[in-house]
């Protein structure tokens, strides 16, 4: 089967992962997979290392301007034209006006849609009435040329996949590849990150969260309990992984809370989760998620978790209320993280996070979207 992944974006991130954990899958049982994509150079350095075909789209990008759309549809409508491809899966909101494009070129292509998260839609994204009257149009119209849409976790799935936005929606979700997995241990991890972070961390507790500096990650959140956070643990320090618009806010707030040698915002790192055992606690204040790739990992890294009650968290660490807190509410996220500085507690997060990594085998993701890209 010749198959062609889509995504807007080709940066380090969540997303990204899956595409590219996807394609090499699929190249691994006898596929022939392509993936297209915008700007971002993360990408084609990681599939050229996997001999695996790319193609840059000049006109696939985050804009909401309508000409813009219609060149993607059009560059979307030759490229497949000239390759005949059987399966075309997009993977980003941008990319899925090119659903359109692929009908026009060949009405009989598959066509498959995931949402990665609900981004404007989602509840807790604030946003005018109108703006998501709008975006949910967006959707709406351009679903109708998507054979299979895919939803990566059962809360999105149950509130959008049943009727709202489609009748035809399927869960699968996002897996990693364990044999791919390969963590630095927590010592030579520590040393890496001190040197990124310019400060002796070997003796800190150290929590760290790897994610976009952008609104959807509510860092700031974070910055603000850590003042907090430092009354219960004061070795505590905070390191992210991450890059994005909101580097100069967060920057200033860490400044203002006087927290310069507490918080540190290393950028991006390009295959990041390979550190994550230098970790003693992993935490993520997302306002919405789809299924994160970041999570998955560190349950594969053997890691305890704190995070947001958002999107398909719950689901990723299970039913181990003392990983999980409500979005936004600092006194239960002190209160859940002060819980697990208890032995006892720590060894059972642990526990059942070894155990719920199971469920996220690249294998199952692998067979779900197999089959989407046949029936």
């Amino acid at each position: 089967m010749k198959i062609l992944l889509v995504i807007t974006k080709a940066v380090v991130g969540g997303a990204q992962m899956s595409v590219l954990n996807l394609a090499r899958e699929m190249k691994k049982r006898g596929h022939e997979v392509f993936v297209g994509f915008g700007e971002g150079d993360f990408l084609p350095a990681e599939l050229d290392k996997e001999k695996i075909p790319f193609i840059r789209f000049d006109f696939l990008k985050r804009t909401h301007n309508p000409l813009n759309i219609f060149y993607f549809i059009w560059e979307i409508k030759k490229y497949v034209s000239e390759g005949h491809f059987e399966a075309l899966h997009f993977n980003s909101s941008n990319s899925l006006p090119g659903a359109l494009g692929a009908k026009l070129a060949n009405p009989r292509t598959r066509t498959i849609f995931t949402f990665r998260g609900m981004s404007m839609l989602d509840e807790h994204y604030e946003i005018s009435p109108i703006l998501k009257f709008l975006y949910r149009f967006y959707f709406k119209f351009f679903l109708l040329f998507v054979n299979v849409p895919v939803f990566v976790s059962g809360e999105n799935f149950d509130k959008f996949g049943r009727g709202q936005l489609t009748n035809k929606g399927r869960l699968i979700y996002n897996g990693l590849d364990p044999l791919k997995l390969i963590f630095v241990n927590d010592i030579e991890a520590r040393t890496w990150l001190s040197a990124k972070a310019k400060q002796d961390l070997s003796q800190k507790y150290l929590i760290g969260s790897i994610g976009r500096l952008d609104y959807a990650k509510n860092y700031e959140f974070l910055i603000n309990v850590f003042p907090e956070v430092l009354r219960i643990r004061p070795d505590a320090v905070l390191l992210i992984m991450g890059e994005g618009n909101e580097r100069t806010k967060y920057e200033a707030l860490i400044k203002q809370k006087g927290l310069t040698d507490k918080i540190f915002l290393i950028g991006d790192i390009p295959n990041g989760g390979r550190y994550l055992k230098a970790f003693d606690l992993f935490v993520q204040t997302s306002r919405f998620e789809g299924l994160s790739i970041a999570l998955i990992e560190t349950l594969f890294a053997g890691l305890p978790i704190l995070t947001s009650d958002v999107g398909g968290n719950k689901e990723t660490v299970g039913a181990l209320e003392s990983e999980i807190y409500q979005l936004d509410d600092s006194k239960e996220f002190l209160s859940k993280f002060e819980n697990l500085q208890d032995v006892d507690i720590l060894k059972k997060a642990i526990e059942n996070n070894i155990s719920q990594a199971l469920k996220f085998n690249l294998v199952n993701t692998a067979n779900g979207y197999e089959t989407a890209y046949k029936k």
